[in-house]
C-alpha cells in the first residue's frame, strides 16, 4: 500500500469513527486527536475549542492526556487571530518544540445564539515534513465538513454541564469512577488527596442526586456526562 493510500485509509477510518461518536451522543475528538497525533509522531496533542463571545478556550480532548496536553492550551489561548491566517500553521514553540495548528472557522449554533471555534494543535521534537503536511491537508476538509455535527454536539454537551453545575476536576473524577476506579486510585491518577477526591465524590453525588457510585454513573451515562458503556 502506497502512502497516499495509508493516508487516505487512516483520514476515512478516523472520520468515520468520530461521525459513529457523535451520533452515539458523544463527542469525536478524543479519537481524531489521538489518531492524527499518533499518524504525526507528535508527543503531544490537542483540541482547543475557542469562544469568541468571551475570549475563552477549552480544552476538549489531549494526547496522551489531557493533563500532558495543557501546555498546548495555553499555547493556543497566547495566540492571535493573525497566527492562525492560514488553514494549517507551523511554528517552533519554546519548550514545546515543532508545533503545527489547524484552525477549524467559527461554526454558530442553536440559532446563532452560540459559536465555537476549534484549533487543532500537535507538538513534537522535529519539524514536520511533507508526509505530515499531506495528511493534515487530507484530514482538513474532512474535519470541516463534521464541525457543525461537532459543535452542536459539543453545546449539548455545555448545556448539560452547566445543568448539574459539575466542575472540570468534578467531571474527571466522574470519569474515573465510570472506569471503575477507587477513591485512592482516582487520587493517585489525578495527583489529588484521598481527602480532597472524597470531598469530589461528595459534591457529585449531591448534583447528581445519586447516594452510590453505580447510580452517579447511570445517570451521569443518561445525561451525557459520559460515553455509554461499550
Amino acid at each position: 500500500m502506497s502512502v497516499n493510500d495509508q493516508t487516505t485509509e487512516l483520514v476515512l477510518n478516523m472520520v468515520a469513527d468520530g461521525l459513529d461518536a457523535i451520533s452515539a451522543g458523544r463527542l469525536g475528538d478524543p479519537i481524531i486527536i489521538e489518531r492524527l497525533s499518533r499518524a504525526l509522531g507528535a508527543r503531544l496533542g490537542a483540541s482547543v475549542y475557542t469562544h469568541p463571545e468571551d475570549h475563552t478556550f477549552e480544552l476538549v480532548a489531549g494526547f496522551p492526556t489531557a493533563r500532558a496536553a495543557a501546555p498546548l492550551l495555553t499555547n493556543v489561548a497566547s495566540l492571535e487571530p493573525a497566527d492562525l491566517a492560514h488553514h494549517v500553521t507551523v511554528d517552533q514553540v519554546t519548550g514545546l518544540g515543532h508545533v503545527v495548528y489547524v484552525a477549524i472557522p467559527t461554526e454558530q449554533v442553536n440559532g446563532g445564539d452560540e459559536e465555537f471555534g476549534r484549533i487543532l494543535a500537535f507538538a513534537r521534537e522535529t519539524p514536520y515534513d511533507g508526509t505530515a503536511a499531506e495528511l493534515l491537508e487530507r484530514a482538513c476538509r474532512p474535519l470541516q465538513a463534521l464541525w457543525p455535527l461537532t459543535a452542536r454536539a459539543y453545546a449539548r454537551a455545555r448545556a448539560t454541564r452547566r445543568e448539574y453545575k459539575l466542575t472540570a476536576r468534578e467531571l474527571e473524577v466522574l470519569d474515573l469512577l465510570a472506569q471503575g476506579l477507587l477513591a485512592t486510585s482516582i487520587a493517585s491518577r489525578l495527583n489529588l488527596s484521598p481527602r480532597t477526591v472524597h470531598k469530589h465524590l461528595g459534591n457529585i453525588y449531591n448534583k447528581l442526586g445519586a447516594h452510590d457510585r453505580l447510580v452517579a454513573v447511570s445517570i451521569a451515562r443518561g445525561a451525557g456526562l459520559l460515553p455509554e458503556a461499550e
